[in-house]
């Protein structure tokens, strides 16, 4: 029945087999995810209310796409020389949520050139993150 002088082995193919596909996928898994970085500022005792602050050049892009400084409206070919009026104050861009993003990229790719990119675009706090 049984031969006792055989040996028995056993075939360890799918064994590896499946330990290298089990490796590929913690692999990429592991460069597909985000590291997540809990960050926590810390606080001012004593806040400085803004005496060293940068003087701000402030460029509005209204909802119909018309450019605005200080409340007069500014044409595009105008816009070079206003970045460069100014080019140690901090560009500050508010946009009108519902402004045409053409004009959004034609302000921008201006401040790229005439800023080399330092510039902010303001957003308004929604209710929720208001402080109380």
């Amino acid at each position: 029945m049984f031969d006792l002088d055989e040996e028995v082995s056993i075939d360890l193919t799918p064994l590896v087999d499946v330990i290298i596909v089990l490796l590929f996928f913690f692999i990429l898994t592991a460069s597909f995810s985000k590291p997540i970085l809990e960050i926590v500022l810390p606080k001012a005792e004593n806040p400085d209310p803004g005496s060293s602050r940068t003087p701000e050049l402030v460029i509005s892009i209204k909802q119909d796409g018309t450019i605005h400084h200080a409340g007069q409206q500014v044409s595009k070919d105008a816009l070079p020389a206003l970045l460069e009026t100014m080019p140690e104050a901090l560009l500050n861009l508010h946009v009108d949520e519902k402004a045409p993003f053409n004009a959004l990229v034609g302000v921008v790719d201006l401040a790229k050139t005439k800023r080399g990119g330092r510039f902010v675009i303001s957003t308004q706090a929604t209710l929720a993150s208001k402080p109380l």
